[in-house]
């Protein structure tokens, strides 16, 4: 919530600085235009100058590393294939599913590996690329994926925004939806009491807002299980390297990762 306030704070304080400005100038003007067109000006300059910012914003971003794209180009017991929503990444497993979001502005690439562990025991995964590294803004991909493919169980799941962007989906499409899995991150809205939830964050997590995460445990379902895992951090589940302000891992990537998937394994069995 602070975020926001403060974006706002932030939005509402161009807009004046452009107002003033664009005041001054009018005022030196011989011929001044009207004050609606003064208006107008004045928003389709702070509008511009936000249009810039958020291009900018979402384009310095994390790039996946080099062991993550590599999977791409192997070949073995795993296949990856480019799908419209990003990646298919196919394992031996033939029920079992899982949608998988990424953070905000982070490669869906750096989460290839975590896709490939989980397709190794038998859990198909299909990775979304969403536009411009966003996943708030192509929320539906995991309800598009669900209906082309014919597995026996469905999870979806998603880290930081992307955990949203999980949530959301779950929450509508709990008739196609088995559970859902949340990596640092917490539902919106209720998620319904048929649908399995599993909560996963790093010890040195410095990213996760912990006020939001206790206030939102009022949307997990009954069958809700936590898993904190100890010296893992904010990007640890992803292979893009370190994330401003994170805490500092004490476990490997790749030890988190594991773990991640040692739990979502878990998961379905109590689905079963």
């Amino acid at each position: 919530m602070k975020y926001v306030i403060l974006s706002i704070t932030a939005i509402a304080a161009l807009f004046g600085l452009i107002f003033l400005v664009t005041g001054l100038i009018r005022r030196k003007l011989k011929k001044k235009p009207p004050i609606g067109v003064h208006i107008l000006i004045s928003v389709a300059m702070g509008l511009a100058v936000l249009g810039v910012a958020f291009l900018v914003f979402v384009n310095v971003h994390y790039p996946a590393d080099a062991e993550a794209r590599r999977i791409i180009d192997e070949q073995g017991s795993v296949k990856v294939t480019e799908t419209d929503e990003g990646y298919m990444i196919d394992g031996e497993g033939e029920d079992t599913a899982l949608c998988f979001y990424p953070g905000a502005k982070v490669d869906a690439e750096s989460y290839l590996p975590l896709m490939k562990r989980l397709a190794q025991k038998g859990v198909d995964c299909f990775l979304i690329k969403p536009p411009m590294r966003m996943a708030i803004f192509d929320m539906n991909a995991a309800e598009r994926i669900v209906g082309k493919y014919n597995y026996e169980t469905w999870l979806v799941s998603g880290h930081s925004m992307g955990g949203i962007a999980a949530a959301s989906c779950a929450a509508g499409n709990s008739e196609l939806i088995d559970g859902v899995v949340l990596l640092a991150a917490y539902p919106n809205g209720k998620i319904s009491d048929d649908t399995l939830l599993l909560s996963i964050y790093g010890s040195e997590d410095k990213l996760l807002d912990y006020a939001a995460y206790e206030n939102a445990k009022q949307y997990f379902p009954e069958n809700a299980y936590e898993v904190v895992i100890e010296g893992g951090n904010h990007a640890g589940f992803g292979n893009y390297g370190k994330q401003d302000g994170d805490g500092n891992a004490s476990i490997s990537s790749e030890e988190q990762q594991e773990r991640t998937v040692e739990e979502i394994l878990k998961l379905l069995l109590r689905q079963r």
